[in-house]
């Protein structure tokens, strides 16, 4: 009776511990997120700057030091750029990963002498450097939440 009980507990160890690795294959920060109304990368970046909306995409970038900020893929070359105030961080191994977002939007804007310092730091010729008269601006995204699958 004894080892009946043994195996019993044994058991359900092993299956709880399979489980909860299945589990761990996901990764989950900040808020909950509800995936089934996210919208894709390509979409937010047409529409106007947006609160509470959840985005799913695929990471092109990710900060290398501390986890605390990656990039979508948008397609056709551009990205767009997810930060979370260091609320918390992520694994600095999870580029081609999809990724739900959750926050809100708003239109970032690069400034004339950062694009030309931006430039300058690339080691770009100055005759090219000068040819920058207007600011770059693009979706940002601020997030509370954010979840790798």
């Amino acid at each position: 009776m004894k080892n009946k009980i043994q195996l019993l507990i044994l058991t359900i160890f092993i299956s709880v511990f399979f489980y909860s690795c299945e589990f761990k294959k996901q990764y989950q920060y900040g808020v909950t997120i509800d995936s089934t109304a996210a919208i894709p990368v390509s979409n937010l970046i047409t529409q106007t700057p947006s609160k509470d909306v959840t985005v799913k995409g695929t990471i092109s970038a990710v900060c290398k030091g501390e986890g605390c900020w990656l990039k979508l893929d948008a397609g056709n070359g551009e990205q767009v750029f997810v930060d979370w105030d260091k609320k918390f961080s992520v694994p600095r191994d999870i580029e081609g990963k999809t990724v739900f977002v959750h926050g809100y939007s708003y239109l970032d804007t690069t400034t004339i002498a950062e694009l030309k310092q931006q430039q300058r730091d690339k080691g770009r010729p100055n005759e090219e450097i000068m040819l920058i008269d207007s600011p770059l601006i693009k979706i940002g995204f601020k997030a509370d939440g954010l979840e790798i699958k």
